[in-house]
């Protein structure tokens, strides 16, 4: 079985009380998009968006090898912080680690490290996955 081709993870936090910025400064880190509760934006047709919760995302670097250990390992050594600075987020947000992951062959597959599932478990980040199969014409 050859491994995942590529893979890309992000760090989603969401809450109705979540501003972005007061996270970036805890972790020291900005993130990659962020918003709170409320907030507007218009689409390229004209369509006003309202935000139904605020978030904080923190995308990596895509990996065109599939180390989602590595990108993990990444995500999270840009926000740290104490275990009981994350248990405090689990009860307040809804978090997960939201991974894309990228076939180019019917079969693929992906080992996820003892150490990386430890630390998402640690942090009660919940492992949100979508895999994408090669299309058929490719």
């Amino acid at each position: 079985m050859a491994t995942i081709s590529r893979c890309q993870a992000a760090l989603r936090i969401f809450g109705d009380e979540l501003v972005p910025e007061e996270l970036s400064r805890l972790f020291g880190h900005y993130y990659t998009k962020g918003w709170i509760k409320g907030y507007k934006y218009s689409t390229s047709s004209g369509a006003v968006v309202v935000k139904k919760t605020g978030a904080w995302i923190l995308e990596a670097e895509p990996s065109e090898t599939g180390d989602f250990d590595g990108q993990i390992s990444q995500l999270l050594s840009h926000t740290n912080v104490s275990l009981d600075v994350w248990a405090s987020f689990a009860r307040k947000f809804e978090m997960d680690i939201f991974c894309g992951w990228l076939m180019h062959e019917s079969n693929e597959g992906i080992v996820i490290l003892p150490q990386t599932l430890l630390m998402l478990g640690e942090r009660n980040i919940a492992l949100s996955v979508d895999i994408y199969a090669p299309l058929d014409d490719e």
